[in-house]
């Protein structure tokens, strides 16, 4: 033998014998002939029988006598290995044993004694009876150690079971019986002592895959076919959860006898499959470029955002560093401190200016976190958002707020939505023209400016307009912190969201105090010129009328020219009286309803001039934001058309029309072509000369009235002959 064991003690290859005999000459005859023995090995006794270790007990009557209680014991407590005692009995001791006193039971002999021999014995037949004894001791040893084996694959088993969620099944097929392990009642819910046919357990499983699993189970039976499956399982209450089944068809002589399986619960790894998909799904579906390396910095995952944005396909990304997107244009040290950041397990936050695979620059908010494992870091993940046009913007604000701050004019915005509307902010001219000290106006409405001459009705206009969430424009008597007048060039605007809603209204201020008094002189001077003028001219035209009514051939054409001279300039200078009264006038702006003007310009016009034909096409409830003089410009290019028509039937049409929000007014006429130098006019740059005729001056009336309406003026040749002179009002 190799190797026994008893009480765990460790022995060598010979087999140990001990001789316990009473009879000193019997025990030493019986301990030469075991040393002399090759394959036996003599053991004494120590202290005690329990502390003597031994394969093979000798015995005589007198040691069984004397040490029956420790060998029964000895030998219970090494079942149920078999530790055999060889009994040598006298002939004259072979009927009876008296033990204490009495009789030896025939059981207690059989119960301790494993074979009893006569003596005188013969040494081979010593030898072949503990050479028996020995081999029944060798099988009990190899048989209970095949025993602690099973129980260990077993308790292995059941311990994988409980960790694994594992039950083990299996079904006769003979017999129509299921043997089923606890873990199997435990993933159904069911009590132990429940009985489950092929049948019932297919019913525990989800209604759409019920199926499934009876026609793997029939394959198995019928077909020998091996089936693996992840279904859903109904358990006793309720629940549903998601198991992976196996069955394996078990044959004898070629037929199916038994289907051998397991059944494991898989919810959580399904649940946590589900997640990964979900996650997965997030991360491809990311409007955000995302990105993951490993502790190199080498790319092992990029999502389609980080291609959109950075223009590299996930191949081309994927082995390379991050170092494909460097620009160059991150300051000295960063890096350095971005790895330091990582490297340590915290969180980077920074933006950074990468570049694209076409060599464009782009600004990203970037985020980088490290993946970490029991503590120890295996990858890094990268989120980019694109902030470019964030940041271009927030320059443009930073700009937009410098000029703002910095303009030679006032400046305020103020609030709606709070009581009052008051000003949040003023710029530093508004301060100096005003000297008002910022702290005292904000939170304030800017009415503090209005004073005793200021113009109620204008206010009113004011008022209106916010109401109206409308911009106005308006020039104001104001009071500065000193009690000083100035008037103040008003411009108010609301700034509304992409729904249109108003957030805040923006006022542009300007001390026009002296171009005010510039008009007032102008208005004085034209007053003054244009009486002289007028009474001038009414003599000059009287005298050139006499004349021409007492003379004739030459000096009565001169006198005819005089009198047409005269008209023209009273007519320049009666234009010139109109636009000087809308320099000084304040414009107001009306809705127009067109087709009414339209209608009354029409009737106007054709009683002047009978031989003209006037068209109009304008649809119903067509209106216009423009001032109230609107009609005076359409009435200066309509006659202007039929004036300037040399053919003795003038024709002028008038068509509205509206497109992309913007309301259009076209006059065409058939006369000849405007002349470009006073085409000019409409040119936003146009700069007086000293070619413009009076003809040239209407046509500065009609800018001037258009412009201070909002609208746009541009003039085009008509077909075949002609001008279009096409007014145009975005609202």
């Amino acid at each position: 033998m190799e190797q026994r064991t008893d009480s765990a003690d460790e022995v060598d290859s010979c087999d140990r014998i001990l001789p316990l005999l009473s009879e000193s000459g019997d025990r030493r005859l019986v301990t030469e002939w075991i040393e002399g023995h090759p394959s036996y090995k003599p053991v004494d006794l120590k202290s005690s029988i329990e502390d003597t270790a031994f394969d093979v007990c000798i015995l005589d009557t007198g040691a069984f006598q004397e040490h029956l209680p420790a060998l029964r014991a000895k030998k219970s407590a090494a079942s149920p290995v078999v530790l055999p005692y060889l009994l040598l009995l006298d002939e004259s001791d072979s009927n009876i044993i008296d033990v204490d006193g009495g009789d030896l039971a025939e059981n207690v002999v059989t119960e301790s004694i494993d074979e009893i021999v006569t003596m005188p014995i013969q040494q081979a037949e010593l030898h072949w009876r503990l050479a028996a004894l020995l081999r029944l001791r060798e099988q009990s040893l190899t048989l209970r150690q095949r025993e602690r084996n099973l129980e260990r694959q077993v308790d292995f088993l059941e311990k994988a079971q409980d960790i694994a969620d594992v039950g083990a099944w299996e079904y006769d097929v003979r017999t129509n019986e299921s043997t089923l392990t606890e873990e199997v009642y435990h993933i159904h819910d069911f009590p132990a002592d429940r009985e489950l046919t092929p049948e019932e357990s297919i019913e525990h499983y989800h209604p759409d895959d019920q199926e499934t699993i009876r026609e793997a189970f029939r394959g198995a039976v019928e077909e020998n076919k091996s089936y693996d499956v992840e279904l859903r399982l109904i358990t006793a209450e309720g629940d549903q959860r998601w198991v992976r089944t196996r069955g394996e068809p078990q044959q004898e002589d070629g037929e199916v006898v038994r289907i051998r399986g397991t059944v494991q619960d898989i919810t959580d790894r399904k649940e946590r499959e589900r997640e990964l998909r979900h996650v997965n799904q997030a991360v491809n579906a990311s409007e955000h470029a995302i990105f993951i390396t490993d502790t190199d910095g080498t790319i092992t995952y990029a999502n389609p955002a980080f291609e959109e944005l950075t223009g590299f396909t996930r191949q081309e990304a994927i082995g390379e560093t991050p170092a494909i997107l460097d620009s160059g244009e991150m300051p000295e040290g960063y890096f350095e401190e971005f790895w330091e950041t990582i490297l340590s397990g915290e969180t980077w936050e920074e933006e950074v200016i990468n570049r694209r695979k076409n060599r464009e620059t782009y600004t990203a908010h970037q985020t980088v976190a490290p993946i970490a494992d029991d503590g120890d870091i295996e990858a890094f993940v990268a989120v980019q958002s694109d902030i470019t046009e964030r940041k271009q913007r927030e320059q443009r604000l930073q700009r937009q707020s410098r000029a703002i701050a910095e303009a030679p004019v006032g400046i305020t915005i103020s609030n709606p939505d709070l009581e009052d509307n008051p000003l949040i902010y003023v710029n530093d001219a508004f301060v100096e023209m005003t000297g008002y000290p910022r702290k005292e106006v904000l939170g304030e409405n800017c009415r503090f400016l209005q004073g005793e001459n200021t113009d109620s009705e204008r206010v009113a206009r004011i008022r209106e307009a916010i109401d109206d969430e409308r911009p106005i424009t308006i020039e104001l008597r104001n009071y500065r912190k000193d009690g000083t007048e100035f008037w103040n060039h008003l411009e108010i605007a609301p700034v509304t969201n992409d729904e249109g809603e108003v957030l805040n209204y923006v006022g542009f201020q300007q001390d026009v105090t002296e171009r005010r008094q510039h008009l007032q002189q102008l208005e004085t001077i034209d007053r003054v010129l244009r009486h002289n003028l007028r009474n001038d001219m009414n003599v000059i035209r009287g005298r050139a009328e006499l004349i021409h009514s007492k003379t004739s051939g030459e000096v009565a054409q001169s006198a005819a020219n005089i009198i047409d001279t005269s008209d023209g300039l009273l007519e320049t200078a009666e234009k010139e009286r109109v636009i000087t009264k809308i320099l000084v006038e304040d414009s107001v702006e009306m809705e127009i309803t067109l087709k009414p003007v339209l209608q009354n310009i029409v009737s106007t016009v054709e009683s002047d001039y009978a031989e003209a034909t006037i068209r109009v096409e304008c649809p119903r409830g067509v209106t216009v934001r423009a001032t109230e003089r609107l009609e005076e410009a359409l009435i200066e290019l309509v006659e202007n058309g039929i004036i300037h028509d040399n053919s003795g039937v003038p024709e002028v049409s008038i068509t509205v029309t509206r497109s992309d929000g913007a309301t259009h007014i076209e006059i065409a006429d058939t006369g000849p072509q405007i002349p470009e130098v006073e085409q000019n006019i409409f040119e936003e740059n146009a700069e007086q000369t000293p070619v413009y005729h009076r003809s040239g001056l209407g046509l500065w009336l009609v800018k001037l009235i258009i412009t201070r309406s909002g609208g746009t003026t541009t003039i085009n040749e008509n077909t075949p002959t002609g001008n279009i002179v096409r007014i145009t009002f975005q609202q």
